[in-house]
This record gives C-alpha cells, structure tokens and sequence, in this order.
C-alpha cells in the first residue's frame, strides 16, 4: 500500500500474482511516481480547461433545444464535480502504479471490451454501455498505437525490476488502458446523456491519453539513467503469418521507419476494427440455434486458405457482369472444394466464426466497391475481382482492416483513387492505367498465395507508372489554368480599363473627336499594358489615368486668362508623356502625327478663348454644352471584350439555392461526372477557380481542358444532373468500405426487433 508520496512494497493479497522486486531500486521506482504526480494533476487541468469550450461548441451547433440544453447542463455538472473526477481519477490511476509493485500485472485491470462475448452476452449488453466500451477500445488502441515503442520499452524495463515477471497486453500501469479505466471509474455517477459522455471521452482522449509522450520519455529516461537497460532498442514483434522479406531485425515500410505501427504488434490491438465489425454482425444475426448432436469439425485456416487459392486459381469469385459472391454463395463455394470435403468421417464440417466473420466483412466491402460511385463500371468489375486474394489476406492477417498502411490494402486504395478519373473513353489498351491495373490484378490471382510482400512490389510498381503519368498531366494541366488565368486577367483588365475610360469621357460635356479617338485607339492599349504589368494599385497606372485625365482637360474651352496661362504652361510636358506613353506601345507614327496636329489646333482654339472651336478636327464638333455622355459610353460598352467563358449557355436568373451553394463549396480537385449528348460520360477534375468571377476549369486525368464555365452555370449543370459530384478522392476506398459498412451495421442493429437503449 502507499503511504504518502511514497509506495510500500510489502505484503500482497490473496489471488495476486507473486511479485519480487530487484533490491536497490525502490528509490527509482517512487522517483517515476513523482513523474507520474506531477502529471496527472497538469493533464487534468487542461482536459476541463479545454472541455469548457468544447461543450459550449456543440452546445452552439445543436440541432434541437432538448440536445442544446443537455450540452449546457452537462456544462454545470462538470465545472460542479470537477474536483470530485480529478481526485477520483487521480487515487486510482496511483492505486493501481502501487498495486502493480506489491501484487503485479495482473493487478492492473483494463476496462477494454471483450471481443469474444457469445451472441447471448451481447444481447445483454445495453446500446449505450457498448457504444461507450467501443469508445475507451478505441482511445486505448490509439494509445498504443502512438506510444508502442515506449511502452515496449516501459514493459521491458518494468519486467526487469520484477525479476522478469512477463506484463501482458495492457497490463503495465502507466499504459493508456489504466488511465482509460481510471476515468471511466471516475466519470460512472456522472447524470449526462451518452451523447456528452461521448464527447467527454474524446476530450480525455486528446488532452490525456494523446499527452503521454513526455511522461513516457521521462519515465523511461528516469529508469535508463538508473542503469535499467539502458540500451534498451525495442524490437518489433510479428504476427507468424505476416513474413515480409526482409533482413532480420530491420524495420519494415515506412511505418516502422517512422515509429509506426507494424503488422503483429500486438493481435489484440491490431484486430479492434476487426472485433468491433464482429460484435456488430452477432448483434445482427438471429440468435444461434441449439448445438447438433452431431459434432462439428471445424475447418482449419491452412485448409480454408488452400481451399480459398483453389477458387481463386479458378476464377470462381466474379460472375459475369463483376458481381462479387456475397457471404453464402462465398461460403457454398468453399465447402464444394475438395480441400474442405464435404463431411468428416467424425461428424459435420463447419467454418470456424472467426473465419465466418472475415467472409461475411470481406463480401460486404466488395458489395460497396460494386456501389462506389467514383469508380466506373469497368473499374469495378476489374477491383472486384480481387475479393478472394483479399479474403485471403484478412484471414492470414486481421491488421488490413485496422492498418491503414497494410500493403494490400494500401495498393487497393491507390489503383482505386487512380481510377476515378477513368472513363471508357480514355481506352483499355496500350500503355494506360486500366491496363495497368488488369496487369497488377491478373498477377494477385495468379501469383498471390500468402506472401503479402507481392502487394509492396506491385504497390512500387503502380506508384512508379502514377508518378511517370502525373508529371505529364500536371505540365498540361498548368499550362491550361495558366491560359485560363490569362483570359480571365486579360478580361478583367479590359473591363478596368473601359470603366475608366468610360469615367474620363463622361466626366466633361464635350469631348472632341480627335481627344476620343486618340484614348480609345491608342491610349486604351497603354492603360491595358500598365494594368497587366503593374496592376491597378501600381504608381504607372495612376500617373497613365491622371495623364488621360489632363489631356481631356486641355481641350476644353479655356474662358480665363488665368486658365489660358496654366494650359499654356502644360502644354509641352503633356504632348511629351503622351508621345512616350504611345510610343510604348509602337502605336501607328501616321496615326500619331495626324492625332498631335489635331491635339495642335484644338489647342490653339482653347489658348484663343474657346471661340474657335467648330471644324478644327475636320468635322463639327457639338455645341458647348451639349452631351456626348451617351455616345462615349455606347461605344466603350460596343468594344468591350466577348464573355470569357463560352461553353455554357447564359444563366437564367434564379433564386440561390441549394446548387449554387454546392458550385460555390466546391473544393479545387474535385471530380465530376459529366453527361454528354448521346449517353457518353466524362470525368473531370475542378482544376482551378477564378477569385475574381468564380469561373471554373475542369481537366481530364491527363491535365487536359474539360470544361470551363462560370459558377453560375456549374450550379446549373448540377441542377439538371448533368454534372455529378464523385467521392472525395482524398478519402481512401477501403476507408469509405469500411465507414458505410459500420454505419449500415449500427443502423441494423438500433431497427431489431428487441434492441433497446439505456433511459
């Protein structure tokens, strides 16, 4: 028992484990205490800190008063019973660092769902009291997963003070399933509703079991410096049946490079998903009917997995049209082949439940590849041709649905994400992706029997035939937005510079005709340049407008001496930045002469007092006073440039709605499917979006132009179905599968007949 600050390491219950610790080292072991002291209290002031906010945030986002209000409720109780959950949380994540030196491991209790309960215990187990079990399996196997290196270490060293008594799974009491359990206990009186303690969890999870790093590497340093192996190196543990080819002790992929999480770990932890998917098919299933008198022989998995290569060999697991067999006809096909037999001379044949549950998950997952909208026809049929080879590797190794970077896995999702820009259109042959990917799949089914390092290699190879074709794609699909912007730019400049065109013209009663001529042929093209050079914020454009701005001035009737002086004194220095202005552009030397001796006369009449001021351009000019505003602006709106974008038919107005809000949030690198004349199907990428109009370009797979259109017409292609939105290629396929497959699974179980939820 401990006493104070300080552990006592004598006596033991009855029914612990014996446990003698090394002499010398009781010191060090209450200097990792301390660590731990110091820790709990730190960790727990900034889970509440946090959960304050957190709170208040669904609070805000709830969709109903009563949800609003048990937010706001649960807000109250916690700040009211904070100190109350930290010194419960904090007696019993000490009490059981204590009873780990006094009784042992198996002191260290974990409040982990058991994944072997028999369909009658779960159908026991309450809706709410699983889903809160799945949500501490959950935290506890991230837990794992981030720190397993320094748990493996913390297991070792903590091994060696007990004289090398062995710490199994969880049972070391500074893992994250302690602290998991320590909170539940401390959170169990707590009145608020599952959705909160949810929410609860996951803050427990981020702000605690997420922050154990440092107290590990203290911990650790702590017992290293003590002379406890302090070379220690942890070695990854393999699953038997997972024998990738390389060197002894080297680490394997990037994820053991990185710390990861290696394939055979830990079996428990690997196969949560796993577990999680099986409770979930039990709860679903009728109940299990009496045992036969007749007994059963189960079928052994080398048996299963030979007859499995068997099928596979065959082709037996697609049908015509790329149907994938669902869990029956899976299991009808396997007891057909002689590697099962059809009985045993001792009784019935059977499939043992692990092995059902794996071909029931596997056949639900290639039932939604058949239904993923973001692969075409082709595409599907081809993928699902490959349900056997990974049925084999589920049963070989439970990690493919919980290891993201599991190499068959990983190669499915990358041919899959790949595919969701091919159309029928861009051909099966020759040296293209959907050849690529029959050549990678004929290979699994030929060649896979259980080496998975097959997968590495194949997943090499297509990444490196991605890379060769992305390199392309990306220069021809920069090439178009770079001409797309530069239509867009070369618009929107055109556009300025008729506004202050339009501007400078209306601004005076009447402007001569040689002044207009002048601006609208020559000076138009100065103020375009500037614009595109320098932009409109530059000094160049603002010295080219105030330049076009004294130049209409200097036409106008000069009535004042004062006036006449001024125009006088301007005039020499306007005609030069006019000349340079215009020379800069190589405007037309005949035009130019013509335009500065009509600039002469018009001159001279305004230096006279304005009485001269009819027929000196070769034409009538309009009476003083008269309005030409109409003219000027008739002719900017008559040159002004064609509508960029030129696929899609003008918009008819409408009121906003839920399309246009679609076009609007319509991320860059999403991919549509479009509906063209005569039943043909084209995929394109959303390649890039003006943030000027919102117009949109959209490329092929190889980078090349689509479409381009305003945000208005992508509303309306999405209105009338002839563009749909593909799934986000950023989320993998097996992870969409397994999303879809979890969610379809919680929807049967809540709509059985009998299941209830805790009031």
């Amino acid at each position: 028992m401990k006493v104070g600050n300080i552990v006592s390491f004598g006596g033991k219950r009855s029914g612990d484990q014996a446990v003698t610790l090394r002499e010398g080292y009781h010191g060090t072991i209450n200097a990792c205490r301390q660590l731990l002291v110091k820790f709990l209290p730190q960790s727990m002031d900034a889970l509440f800190e946090r959960l304050d906010d957190v709170l208040y945030t669904h609070a805000d986002k709830a969709g109903t008063d009563k949800s609003q209000a048990a937010y706001f409720e649960a807000m109250r109780i916690l700040r009211r019973e904070r100190q109350q959950i930290q010194s419960s949380f904090n007696k019993g994540v000490l009490g059981r660092f204590d009873r780990f030196w006094t009784h042992g491991p198996g002191s260290v209790p974990s409040e982990a769902p058991d994944a072997s309960f028999t369909s009658e215990e779960l159908g026991l187990v309450e809706s709410d009291d699983l889903e809160e079990g799945l949500a501490i399996s959950g935290m506890v196997s991230k837990g794992n997963n981030s720190f397993y290196r320094d748990l493996y270490a913390l297991d070792q060293r903590f091994s060696y003070l007990l004289n090398g008594v062995e710490i199994e799974q969880d049972g070391n009491p500074v893992a994250p399933a302690s602290f998991a359990t320590a909170f539940k206990q401390s959170i169990t009186k707590l009145e608020v509703t599952l959705a909160v303690k949810l929410v609860i969890y996951k803050q427990f999870e981020k702000e605690v079991v997420g922050q154990l790093g440092p107290l590990y590497d203290q911990i650790n340093g702590t017992l290293a410096k003590a002379g406890i192996q302090p070379e220690i190196k942890p070695s990854l543990r393999r699953n038997p049946a997972y024998r990738p080819a390389s060197p002894a002790g080297a680490g394997y992929g990037a994820a053991e490079e990185a710390g990861g999480y290696a394939a055979g770990d830990n079996p428990e932890l690997q196969a949560e998903v796993f577990a999680t998917l099986q409770q979930l098919l039990t709860q679903r299933r009728p109940a299990a009917p009496q045992p036969a008198s007749t007994p059963v022989q189960y079928v052994d998995s080398a048996s299963l997995l030979s007859a499995l290569s068997a099928l596979q060999h065959q082709g037996g697991q697609v049908a015509d049209g790329g149907q994938v067999l669902d869990a029956g006809s899976m299991r009808s096909a396997l007891m057909s082949m002689p590697q099962i037999g059809q009985a045993a001379e001792s009784g019935k044949v059977a499939i043992d439940r692990s092995d059902e549950d794996t071909i029931d998950v596997i056949s639900m997952l290639f039932e939604f590849i058949l239904d993923d909208p973001g692969l075409s026809d082709a595409m599907r049929a081809l993928l699902s041709r490959l349900q056997i080879p990974m049925l084999k590797v589920a049963i070989l190794d439970k990690s493919f649905f919980s290891r993201k970077d599991h190499p068959a896995r990983r190669l499915l999702n990358t041919m899959a994400q790949a595919a969701i820009g091919w159309t029928e259109e861009s051909g099966r042959s020759g040296d293209g992706l959907y050849a690529h990917i029959e050549s990678a799949v004929n290979r699994i089914l030929t060649k896979f029997d259980d080496d998975l390092t097959l997968f590495d290699e194949l997943y090499e190879q297509f990444v490196a035939f991605l890379e060769r074709e992305q390199r392309g794609a990306h220069v021809a699909e920069e090439r178009a937005a770079q001409v797309t912007q530069g239509k867009e730019a070369l618009v929107e400049a055109k556009r300025h510079v008729a506004n202050e065109i339009g501007r400078c013209l209306s601004s005076y009663g009447t402007v001569p005709d040689v002044v207009q001529n002048l601006i609208r042929d020559g000076w138009n093209d100065v103020l375009l340049l500037i614009y595109l050079r320098k932009g409109r914020e530059s000094e160049e454009w603002a010295d080219a407008v105030n330049l076009m701005d004294r130049l209409v001035w200097s036409v106008m009737p000069k009535p004042t001496h004062s006036e006449r002086q001024e125009l006088l004194r301007f005039i020499p220095g306007l005609l030069k930045e006019l000349r340079a202005g215009l020379a800069g552009i190589s405007y037309n030397q005949h035009k130019m002469t013509r335009a500065f001796k009509g600039l002469q006369a018009r001159h001279l009449a305004c230096l006279r007092g304005g009485r001269a001021l009819d027929g000196v351009d070769g034409n009538p000019v309009a009476e003083e006073g008269a309005d030409t505003r109409s003219g000027a602006m008739e002719e900017i709106v008559l040159e002004s440039p064609e509508p960029l974008v030129q696929e899609a038919p003008a918009p008819v107005e409408h009121e906003a709605d839920e399309f246009d809000e679609q076009a609007k949030a319509l991320e860059v690198g999403t991919w549509l499917e479009l509906k063209e004349e005569g039943d043909k199907v084209i995929r394109a990428k959303l390649s890039w979006r003006s943030n000027i109009s919102g117009s949109c370009l959209f490329v092929n797979r190889k980078g090349m132009k689509v479409a381009e259109l305003t945000q208005q017409g992508l509303g309306d292609w999405l209105r009338s179905g002839k563009a749909v939105v593909l799934p986000a290629v950023d989320e993998p396929l097996m992870d969409r599968a397994l999303s879809s497959m979890m969610a379809s699974l919680n929807r049967a179980v809540s709509s059985k007949p009998g299941t209830t939820k805790k009031k």
